[in-house]
């Protein structure tokens, strides 16, 4: 997989679902809490399915080439 998401998206990917998962354990909401699993482990990845299905890339070139090694 090659990386699809940025450095900085990467950290509002983790901090979303961190705060996804603290909403849902407030509410008691399960399905919410664990939508909040989906952010966080695209931005730890750096790889999102949606992002390659419209061909969006937030890596920078150098970024891409170190992922690869």
């Amino acid at each position: 997989m090659e990386c699809n998401v940025g450095i900085v998206e990467q950290k509002a990917r983790v901090l979303a679902g961190l705060a996804l998962i603290g909403i849902g354990a407030y509410y008691d909401s399960k399905p919410l809490a664990a939508a909040g699993l989906i952010p966080i482990l695209t931005g730890m990845l750096r790889w999102c399915p949606l992002n390659a299905a419209i061909g969006y890339n937030g890596c920078e070139p150098e970024q891409r080439r170190h992922d690869k090694n």
